[in-house]
């Protein structure tokens, strides 16, 4: 089998992404290849630098990539580090690469040696060819899944969602808890979104959310709060995501709940009583309800 080839993380699949994936599709089709999409499982800040999760689990941009049409493959960047970049590209070659779609800034191999220049240089003798795409930018910011973490991180979610080109989704098992959602009127669900791999979480507070039980056809509009529950001093150090869907009764537990992110309505707060606390509950359940019939 003889492949058009595209080489990333793709984290987010974002609308760069979007662009470098297309052309490899259209190039495919045009040389009678079949487009194959490498997928890296983390970015290489999991390994040297700071690391705060992705925007998307490897197995979900596998499933949009392969959706659009693509073979797949994941691997780790510990498991190719150490190869030159003359053995990555040989690697490829043996694979049946025939072409390769890449950014301006692609490097490959042991210590980053092997980059756009080295490709362009060389693929005549190996037989191959090269289609460097430039930055895509929104004005003036070049669209990175980096810049997209930031957003995500600082409560952005609409600018986040709009360089995504779809909504953010998070997703996990719901887990049993202490059931304090409940006791006040307001059953959550407790999603555990880094039960496969480390998943980024947004800024602590509430958020306007649409989902439901994952791959059925039903979803509903609900809350998620994301935090360290500061009102019930649990001194906890990993923050929790907790989902309450708005017009959903049912049992949610060990269920795979997933829910597209639409807004960031409030920061985190500690309250003085519990009462305080049920008082703030309904003005966010009325704020939602209020932006749902704008949506609708």
């Amino acid at each position: 089998m003889e492949y058009a080839v595209t080489i990333g993380t793709f984290d987010g699949v974002h609308k760069g992404h979007q662009i470098i994936l297309k052309k490899t599709l259209e190039i495919a089709q045009k040389n009678n290849l079949k487009p194959k999409a490498y997928i890296m499982k983390y970015p290489a800040t999991k390994y040297f630098g700071k690391f705060e999760g992705v925007i998307l689990p490897s197995y979900k941009r596998q499933e949009i990539i392969e959706k659009m049409g693509f073979e797949t493959e994941v691997f780790d960047l510990l498991d190719v580090i150490h190869i030159t970049h003359e053995e990555y590209l040989d690697l490829l070659l043996n694979s049946g690469m025939k072409a390769i779609v890449c950014g301006a800034d692609f490097t490959f191999g042991k210590e980053k040696k092997g980059d756009v220049s080295y490709l362009l240089a060389i693929q005549h003798k190996k037989n191959f060819f090269i289609d460097v795409l430039k930055d895509i930018k929104t004005s003036e910011t070049r669209i990175s899944s980096t810049f997209i973490r930031r957003l995500l991180a600082s409560g952005n979610i609409e600018e986040a969602n709009s360089l995504l080109g779809k909504n953010w989704t998070l997703e996990g098992p719901v887990y049993e808890d202490r059931h304090i959602g409940f006791k006040l009127g307001f059953p959550t669900a407790n999603i555990n979104v880094n039960y496969k791999e480390e998943v980024l979480i947004p800024k602590y507070g509430v958020y306007l959310v649409k989902g439901g039980i994952k791959n059925s056809k039903y979803s509903y509009y609900g809350l998620m709060s994301v935090g360290l529950r500061p009102t019930f001093n649990e001194k906890i150090k990993k923050p929790k995501v907790e989902i309450y869907f708005l017009d959903y009764f049912g049992d949610l537990y060990n269920k795979i709940i997933e829910v597209e992110v639409l807004k960031f309505l409030r920061n985190e707060i500690k309250f003085d009583s519990e009462k305080e606390l049920i008082k703030q509950m309904m003005k966010d359940e009325d704020n939602a309800r209020r932006l749902i019939n704008k949506i609708n």
